[in-house]
């Protein structure tokens, strides 16, 4: 399994192709991902607004912004549990 926390905004395109990127792999990795809205939260999106979409990893790592599938399947097996 991995754990991953999805940072993404509404109508953010770039979220959007992200998330259908980590859906064509949820069965292979066993993904666990919680999504989190960053207008939910001034803090949230002060935070993130420049950066979405950022997946954030249990070692603490983080991918942002436009993200390559090759990086994405290399963190996946870097936190698997």
């Amino acid at each position: 399994m991995v754990r991953v926390t999805f940072y993404l905004k509404e109508g953010c395109w770039i979220c959007d192709a992200t998330q259908e990127m980590i859906n064509g792999l949820m069965v292979k990795y066993d993904l666990k991902v919680t999504k989190v809205h960053i207008d939910s939260s001034d803090e949230l999106y002060e935070m993130y607004r420049f950066d979405i979409p950022v997946l954030e990893f249990r070692d603490g790592s983080t991918l942002h912004g436009h993200i390559r599938k090759k990086d994405l399947l290399k963190k996946f097996e870097e936190n698997k549990e």
